[in-house]
């Protein structure tokens, strides 16, 4: 077995097409084999907890995940549909060792993916991860797997019921109340985890709701999704005269909004207008928000406006989620929309729970959507995704440094930032500054050397 088996986890779990490695039923089976001994057995029979969102791949995953947690004398519980904060939350309300969630977020339907949360309802630390890894990997070279004796064998129980338990926690944030009666509101749930739960939560708490992209079928979850500009949910807010509108990507554990006006209100704004909420309550216990390299530069700034600092971390919830632990914080996400919030008990970002608090905060302050989002104003940002064959360091490209130099010079009060995804073959290059044709023209400058560069 080599030293440096392949790399599964990115920085979102395990992603690909699914049917393909690392995806296929065989070696799903090794994996969760692996996480079983990674994580450990109990002289009584731990639990595994998991579910999954409306792909059509999520099924076959799940049973082959299952049989090789069963394998090392893990129960598993299966909740069946149900948005990926949700099985953070349900892994420490039934005291189950592990968590784990089958989506591949916003991605098409024919990718699938794999993440796992500890019993603290965190997602398991790298450590673990590279252990998994070599234990899958030495499992699949050798064709075989320890198991656990037959009188140890783990069974599988169904659980579906225990998702009132997300229900009930979600709602409890504002006390149950009908705190969007005559409001009207549009959800697009992108066909995804959150179809069933978030028409009929918002419809609880008084809303009148027109959805979008409700009805399942495996095939069409994420069908024409635009994560930071939902165009199909701006123009029902207008059509419908709506308050405002929320957008879910397909396992639920993100969420952007258009305004009455029909203002697109992506994760930065939601940070700001929830900081200030935060800060008037005294609750930013250490002054700061968490958020990634990618926020717009106009975030910061409007958080300076209002004496709060902001921290960046690399990309990924994960990357904020550990900041905000190690240093007692209680907000942060990302500008695609992860929000994550700690001052309720939860552990991960939730597009839903992140609705709730926003309708909350839109109904207690009596203003509109529109106004509370011009607390911040956006810089203008290019992001162009350029497809590589490999993921080597850039720093080993002299050409891409002397054009990301040179676009620096000639831009001046600018912001470059160019990155590998952690989850597919693509560099990212994101420019942020004042002048939108001239970020334009240099992100395009930097990308194509980027292609022509890594072969």
């Amino acid at each position: 077995m080599s030293d440096s088996p392949q790399k599964l986890f990115g920085t979102d779990g395990i992603r690909g097409i699914a049917n393909q490695f690392p995806l296929t039923p065989e070696f799903i089976t090794h994996l969760g084999a692996a996480i079983g001994a990674v994580l450990g057995r109990a002289t009584h029979k731990p639990i595994a907890l998991i579910g999954r969102d409306t792909r059509l791949s999520g099924a076959m995953i799940e049973s082959a995940l299952a049989a090789g947690l069963m394998a090392q004398g893990f129960d598993t519980l299966h909740v069946g549909v149900i948005a990926t904060p949700g099985i953070a939350l349900l892994t420490r309300a039934v005291n189950a060792r592990c968590g784990i969630a089958i989506s591949a977020s916003h991605n098409p339907f024919d990718y699938n993916g794999i993440k796992v949360f500890g019993g603290d309802g965190f997602k398991i630390p790298d450590e673990q991860e590279t252990q998994i890894e070599i234990l899958a990997h030495a499992a699949r070279t050798a064709n075989e797997q320890a198991r656990a004796v037959i009188a140890s064998m783990g069974v599988r129980h169904e659980g579906a019921e225990r998702v009132a338990t997300y229900e009930d926690f979600l709602l409890a944030a504002v006390q149950r109340a009908p705190i969007l009666r005559g409001k009207r509101v549009v959800l697009d749930c992108n066909n995804g985890a959150t179809c069933e739960l978030a028409p009929r939560l918002l419809r609880e708490l008084g809303a009148e709701v027109i959805a979008l992209n409700h009805t399942p079928d495996g095939l069409n979850i994420n069908h024409g999704y635009d994560a930071l500009e939902p165009r199909l949910l701006r123009e029902t807010v207008l059509r419908e005269r709506a308050d405002f509108g929320a957008q879910f990507d397909g396992d639920g554990d993100r969420a952007v909004f258009v305004d009455e006006r029909g203002g697109f209100v992506d994760g930065d704004f939601v940070l700001a207008i929830l900081a200030r909420d935060f800060a008037a309550q005294d609750k930013m216990r250490n002054g700061a928000v968490f958020s990634t390299v990618m926020a717009n530069i106009g975030l910061e700034r409007s958080l300076a406006q209002a004496g709060i600092k902001m921290e960046r971390t690399p990309v990924g919830d994960r990357w904020v989620t550990e900041r905000m632990r190690a240093t007692g914080g209680l907000i942060g996400g990302e500008q695609s929309g992860h929000i994550v919030l700690f001052d309720g008990g939860h552990t991960t970002g939730d597009g839903l729970y992140t609705a709730i608090r926003l309708a909350d905060v839109i109904v207690r302050s009596g203003r509109p959507l529109s106004e509370l989002a011009a607390c911040m104003t956006r810089y203008p940002q290019v992001l162009i995704n350029v497809r590589v064959p490999r993921k080597p360091p850039l720093e080993e490209f002299p050409a891409i440094q002397d054009q990301i130099a040179q676009s620096n010079a000639l831009l001046g009060d600018a912001r470059i930032l160019v990155r590998f995804s952690g989850t597919e073959n693509l560099a990212r290059v994101m420019i942020e500054g004042k002048d939108a044709a001239a970020i334009e023209r240099e992100a395009r400058a930097i990308a194509t050397v980027i292609q022509e560069t890594i072969t």
